[in-house]
C-alpha cells in the first residue's frame, strides 16, 4: 500500500496535465499593406502536435548550472498536414540590411486535398532537414498550389477614445488611485493584403 502511494505521488510529480489543440486549416491570412514581393516557395509534409504533455525530467537539478529547464514536452498525438510556405518582404520592419525584412507565412492543408501519389512524394522528403537537396517541395507547390494576393477591407474593433474614460498612468504603469476606466469600442475599417493559397 505504501509503495503504491509513493509510486502514485511520483507519477503526479513527474507529469503535468496534457494540452490538446486543433490544427488551423485556413488557406488565407491577412497581412499589413506594407508587405510586398510575395512568392510561393515550396510545400512540405509536417506533423502538427495536437496533444502534448509536459513532463519533469527525473533527477534534473533546476537550480544547477545555467538554471537548466527540468521539463520536456512529450507529443502524445499529432496530425499530418501539407504546409504551403510563402516568402514576402515586410517594408514596415525593414532595417535596410540584406534580407532582414524577409518574412514567412505558412498555411496548412489536409492530406485529402491532394492525390495520394503527390502526398507520398512529399512525405518521402520528410523531415526536410534530412533532405536538404530535395526539390520535392518546390515541384509539389508548382503542380498543386496557386498564390493570390489582393487588397481587402476589413472591419475591426478599436477603442472609441471620444466616448471612453482612460486613466492616466504613472511611471510604474499603474493607473492613478481612484480612477475607474470605462472603455467603449467602435467599428472601424482597415485595409489589408489578403494572401490566399488555393489548390489547383
Amino acid at each position: 500500500m505504501k509503495a503504491s502511494l509513493i509510486l502514485a505521488l511520483g507519477i503526479l510529480m513527474t507529469a503535468v496535465p496534457s494540452f490538446a489543440g486543433e490544427v488551423n486549416y485556413s488557406n488565407t491570412a491577412d497581412l499589413s499593406t506594407s508587405a510586398t514581393q510575395f512568392k510561393l516557395t515550396d510545400a512540405n509534409y509536417a506533423l502538427i502536435p495536437t496533444k502534448t504533455k509536459i513532463q519533469k525530467i527525473p533527477g534534473c537539478n533546476q537550480g544547477g548550472e545555467g538554471g537548466q529547464d527540468c521539463t520536456r514536452v512529450v507529443v502524445l498525438e499529432s496530425e499530418p498536414v501539407v504546409q504551403a510556405n510563402v516568402r514576402y518582404l515586410d517594408g514596415l520592419n525593414s532595417s535596410g540590411e540584406g534580407n532582414s525584412n524577409e518574412r514567412w507565412l505558412t498555411l496548412n492543408f489536409k492530406l485529402s486535398d491532394f492525390s495520394d501519389d503527390e502526398v507520398g512524394m512529399l512525405k518521402a522528403a520528410y523531415p526536410t532537414w534530412k533532405h536538404p537537396f530535395s526539390k520535392a517541395g518546390k515541384k509539389f507547390a508548382a503542380n498543386n498550389l496557386d498564390l493570390d494576393v489582393s487588397k481587402e477591407t476589413r472591419t475591426i474593433r478599436v477603442v472609441d477614445v471620444k466616448h471612453s474614460h482612460i486613466c492616466s498612468t504613472g511611471e510604474s504603469g499603474e493607473p492613478a488611485p481612484g480612477c475607474v476606466e470605462h472603455i467603449v469600442y467602435k467599428d472601424a475599417e482597415t485595409t489589408v493584403k489578403a494572401v490566399t493559397v488555393s489548390v489547383k
